[in-house]
């Protein structure tokens, strides 16, 4: 596995919806007990509300049961759980996007898409993590510009998502804007200051810039925040190659070449 799926896979995670009877919560967590996106104040919790109230008893209990098991990292056993909170009820879009979440886990990227947008058609686009992940799944397909406009139309409504922030970064990176990368990276970070992810795209972004000093402050940041991230090795690596690079010569055309 890459890094950068790795990676979407770990802030897939915190955006799991929470269990049925913490859907009012500010904030789901996720298997690590770390603070996830939220949905928006207004308009996404009055959505949770209307669901939880023509929500059946089986449709809550199997929906529940299936996120535990999603939380555990069980996604192949979650998937019967969120098909029978949907038989229950058919407007379940929690359950959707959970089981799109465990979709993509499997490497099932075309049933994770259906389950994002059938989730994003419920709610009329009302509910932000859905396009979140629809965002990042068309980064990974390269259609950067659609995806930019997809996460975009997710910050309208939650715009305190410094999930939803990273990946329009991601975006806006892959289309080589970088002022604006920069921009949605900074404002993710001031929404979680210890997000990891969000240092390691900005030391790219700073690379790319030929600001290498820059670089090097964003990786070291990154390996603070995550010491125990399976993308040290990574970001080690890029760390030492900078550094070389910066001792050998100062020169930020020889750098960016140095660090494509």
């Amino acid at each position: 596995m890459n890094a950068s799926r790795f990676s979407a896979l770990f802030l897939l995670t915190a955006l799991i919806s929470p269990l049925a009877s913490l859907a009012q919560s500010d904030f789901a967590k996720n298997a690590s007990g770390s603070a996830a996106a939220a949905p928006a104040a207004n308009a996404g919790n009055y959505v949770v509300s209307v669901q939880e109230l023509k929500m059946s008893g089986k449709s809550r209990k199997a929906f529940d049961q299936g996120t535990r098991l999603l939380l555990k990292g069980d996604s192949a056993g979650s998937l019967p759980y969120f098909e029978r909170a949907i038989a229950e009820y058919s407007g379940h879009y929690m359950a959707y996007y959970n089981m799109g979440i465990a979709h993509y886990r499997l490497g099932h990227v075309a049933d994770a898409e259906r389950a994002f947008q059938k989730s994003i058609d419920l709610t009329g686009g009302t509910y932000g993590p859905p396009q979140f992940a629809m965002g990042m799944v068309l980064c990974e397909e390269h259609d950067f510009r659609q995806a930019e406009t997809t996460i975009q139309r997710g910050l309208d409504v939650d715009p305190s998502s410094a999930t939803g922030k990273y990946f329009l970064g991601w975006a806006q990176f892959a289309l080589n804007r970088l002022v604006d990368a920069e921009r949605s990276v900074r404002q993710a970070l001031l929404r979680r200051a210890n997000f990891a992810d969000a240092y390691f795209l900005l030391a790219r972004i700073h690379l790319r810039q030929n600001n290498s000093s820059a670089a090097v402050e964003d990786l070291n940041a990154y390996l603070k925040a995550d010491p125990g991230s399976r993308g040290n090795v990574q970001a080690r690596a890029l760390l030492e190659k900078t550094q070389q690079a910066m001792e050998q010569n100062p020169d930020p055309a020889v750098l960016d070449a140095a660090n494509p």
